[in-house]
């Protein structure tokens, strides 16, 4: 396959080294001195297995690559927005856009004709696509859906070092089989990826999205690693109370949130002592994905008359701390002194 990686950071550019480990032409998007060493040296992608460098065509422009077979979206899903009129160049009309993101998805949508929700609503979440511009910059048919199972993070420059799990549940956001998402899954398997086909995407999101907003909140705000939550009763309450409104949410939606609380925290809890995305993202004073993992089901909740008051009470707390370490981060940049 042509494959393009737009975003090369811990999940892009993991997907990106197995690709082209495995003989795939592989090209990635990626900014400042990680784009930097990986011009000069490749990219680096350490694993419990061992080491692999592979040499990749990079660029910090969209633009500069042509048709592709496939493209991975890795960057975080607020970021996504800008990018997407940029990926012209690289489209024909049977190329897979895959985006790789945390969250409920702006597509969400998108050809789900067994949607339940309540008459009347518009069919996009208003927080993640306010005008309609994401779903005008892209034709939805490219997509196919993707939930990203396992831990990575940019050690350094050209670097990322990962837990070694590789599993990506791909699906068609029709809720229907289809060569292309199983062709996908050979590509990935023969990678020595983990790919699990399935023909209900939605429900693979809801059940990640129960641990990622439960968990990412509370760690961005404690600064706590997952093994440090799990062994603290009351942060542990917290994150349970927040995962039993957002699966009577998932059902109100009519998806199967496929795991109870107890299981999603014991799944959690095997993870390790490794940092959430969102902590990762608070400690190199990034933009935080607020709405994707709050504000979304915040709306969805609020459409089908469903109260979410612990849920609501972390977006109020998270985007609050987004709005300080984004006046933060301008301070930095203008010379001066942030919020703190």
């Amino acid at each position: 396959m042509q494959v393009v990686v737009v975003g090369a950071g811990a999940v892009g550019g993991s997907m990106a080294v197995k690709l082209a480990d495995a003989g795939h032409t592989v090209g990635v998007v990626a900014r400042g001195a990680h784009l930097q060493a990986i011009r000069a040296q490749g990219l680096t992608l350490y694993d419990p297995a061992g080491a692999v460098t592979v040499p990749l065509q990079a660029s910090d422009r969209p633009e500069d690559f042509g048709p592709q077979d496939l493209i991975v979206l890795g960057v975080k899903a607020h970021q996504i927005g800008p990018l997407l009129p940029r990926l012209r160049s690289m489209l024909r009309h049977d190329t897979v856009v895959l985006p790789a993101i945390n969250g409920l998805p702006w597509w969400y949508f998108h050809g789900d004709v067994g949607a339940r929700q309540p008459a009347g609503s518009p069919a996009r979440i208003a927080c993640l696509d306010p005008d309609g511009h994401m779903d005008a910059a892209l034709d939805a048919a490219h997509i196919v859906g993707c939930v990203v199972h396992g831990a990575a993070e940019v050690t350094a420059p050209g670097t990322i070092t990962a837990n070694g799990q590789y599993r990506y549940v791909i699906g068609e956001p029709r809720h229907e089989p289809s060569a292309r998402v199983d062709a996908l899954a050979d590509a990935l398997r023969a990678a020595g990826c983990d790919p699990q086909p399935t023909a209900r995407i939605r429900d693979a999101i809801w059940m990640k999205l129960i641990g990622n907003a439960a968990f990412n909140p509370v760690a961005a705000l404690t600064r706590a690693r997952m093994d440090q939550i799990c062994a603290s009763p009351g942060l542990l309450g917290l994150v349970r109370g927040i995962m039993l409104e957002l699966i009577a949410l998932t059902h109100a939606y009519g998806c199967d949130p496929q795991v109870d609380a107890d299981t999603r925290i014991a799944i959690g809890r095997g993870i390790g002592p490794v940092k959430p995305s969102t902590l990762q993202d608070l400690e190199r004073g990034h933009a935080l994905e607020v709405d994707p993992l709050l504000g979304a089901p915040v709306e969805l909740a609020r459409r089908a008359g469903l109260a979410m008051p612990l849920t609501e009470a972390m977006l109020a707390l998270l985007a609050e701390l987004d709005r300080r370490v984004v006046s933060d981060a301008q301070g930095l940049r203008s010379g001066r002194r942030g919020l703190g």
